[in-house]
C-alpha cells in the first residue's frame, strides 16, 4: 500500500522516491510470476489540510472558519480535495506508477470509513485502544491536540518578543517571574517562581522539598489565593521539587504542566482548566475570564504589582513548544483523549 499522501497540495520528492522504491518492488515481483497488488490512496490528513484551507480563505477572502456554518467550512475542504486530489492523481501517473488504478481510495470514502470504525471497535474489545484523560499538546489556534512530531520546540536564551495568533501584541518569552502567595492567618509569606504567570489561576498546591529545612514548618499550612476564593495547601514532594533551584518552592498547577499533573496524581490534588478550547481564560477564572491568556498574564503581572505580591522578573533560557502549522504556542491542556497501549508489544519485544 502506498503511504497515503496528504491532500495538502502537490507530491514532493519524498513522495516521488518512496514511490519510485515501491514501483520497482513490484515490477520486479510481477516479473517472477508472483500475483501483486500495489494499492494507491489519498490520505485525509484532518488538521493538515483544514490548516491550509483557512489559510487560503483568509488571503482570499478574509474568511476565518469561525465566521462560516460547518457544512459551509467542510464543502470548501471537499472543494479543496478535489483539486488537490486530482492533481496529485495526475503526478502519479506522469511518474508512470503502476498501482491498481481500478482500486484508488480516499480514507473518507464511505467503504473505507466503515473498515476504520471496525478496526476501532475490534482494538476496544480487545483492549488494545482506550480513553483517559491527561495533557496533551493544545493549539489554541486550530482548535485540536497535535502530536509531539507536530510540536517544534524552539530555544529562548532571554527576553524575546514573539507574535502568536489570537493576539494583537507580541508576547514576550524567554523570562520568570517571581512572586509571594501570602500564607492564611499569618504575616509570612511564601516566592515562587513561574514562566507562565496567568497559570497561577490554576495553582492547587504549592511544593516543597521535604528535606528543605527553610519550609518545615509550613508544610501543611495553607495560601490565600491572592485573586480566587480559593485556599491551597503546601505540600511537600521530593520528586518534583530540587531544594537548590530558585527558592526552592515550586507552583503546582496539574491542568497545566506534564510535572505538575504528575505531581497533582501522586498527592491527589484537584485538576483545574483555566482555559478554553480557544486560548481564553474560562470560569474558574473569577475576573480574568474571557481574557486571552497572555493579556491575562500581562495583567495579572499588573495586578500583583498593585498588591505588592510581584518580586520582578529576569531573563529564562528555555525551550517553547510552537505548533508547526499555526506558529501558536502550545499550551500543556487535560482532554481526554484515545490512547494505545503498547504493553503486550513492549513484552513481546523485550
Amino acid at each position: 500500500m502506498i503511504p497515503p499522501p496528504n491532500v495538502t497540495g502537490s507530491l514532493h520528492l519524498g513522495h516521488a522516491l518512496t514511490t519510485a522504491i515501491e514501483d520497482t518492488l513490484t515490477r520486479w515481483n510481477r516479473m517472477r510470476g508472483y500475483d501483486t497488488l500495489w494499492l494507491p490512496g489519498l490520505d485525509h490528513a484532518g488538521i493538515a489540510t483544514q490548516s491550509v484551507v483557512e489559510k487560503k480563505l483568509l488571503r482570499d477572502q478574509n474568511l476565518r472558519r469561525v465566521d462560516m456554518t460547518r457544512s459551509d467550512f467542510l464543502a470548501k475542504v471537499w472543494d479543496w480535495k478535489a483539486e488537490y486530489g486530482a492533481h496529485i492523481y495526475e503526478q502519479f501517473k506522469r511518474i508512470g506508477v503502476s498501482f491498481d488504478k481500478s482500486r484508488f481510495a480516499f480514507t473518507l470514502d464511505p467503504h473505507m470509513v466503515t473498515a476504520v470504525k471496525e478496526a476501532f471497535v475490534r482494538m476496544w474489545e480487545k483492549g488494545t485502544i482506550y480513553r483517559s484523560t491527561r495533557l496533551v499538546n493544545w493549539s489554541s489556534a486550530l482548535c485540536t491536540a497535535i502530536s509531539d512530531l507536530e510540536v517544534d520546540n524552539i530555544e529562548f536564551t532571554g527576553s524575546t518578543w514573539v507574535k502568536v495568533p489570537g493576539h494583537t501584541a507580541t508576547v514576550e518569552v524567554g523570562v520568570i517571574h517571581s512572586f509571594a502567595y501570602p500564607i492564611d492567618g499569618s504575616d509570612k509569606e511564601i516566592v515562587i517562581a513561574t514562566t507562565r504567570l496567568e497559570t497561577m489561576l490554576g495553582d492547587t498546591a504549592v511544593a516543597v522539598h521535604p528535606d528543605d529545612p527553610r519550609y518545615t514548618e509550613l508544610v501543611g499550612k495553607m495560601i490565600k489565593h491572592p485573586f480566587l476564593d480559593r485556599l491551597i495547601p503546601i505540600i511537600a514532594d521530593g520528586e518534583l521539587v530540587q531544594m537548590e533551584f530558585g527558592t526552592g518552592a515550586v507552583k503546582v498547577t496539574p491542568a497545566h504542566d506534564k510535572n505538575d499533573f504528575d505531581c497533582g496524581r501522586r498527592n491527589g490534588l484537584p485538576e483545574i482548566n483555566i482555559l478554553t478550547d480557544e486560548g481564553k481564560i474560562n470560569a474558574h477564572g473569577g475576573s480574568y475570564e474571557g481574557m486571552m491568556r497572555f493579556d491575562c498574564r500581562n495583567k495579572i503581572e499588573a495586578d500583583l504589582k498593585e498588591r505588592g505580591l510581584y518580586r520582578g522578573k529576569e531573563d529564562n533560557p528555555m525551550k517553547i513548544g510552537f505548533c508547526s502549522k499555526s506558529k501558536d504556542i502550545i499550551e500543556p491542556y487535560l482532554k481526554p483523549q484515545w490512547y494505545v497501549s503498547c504493553a503486550d508489544m513492549a513484552n513481546r519485544a523485550a
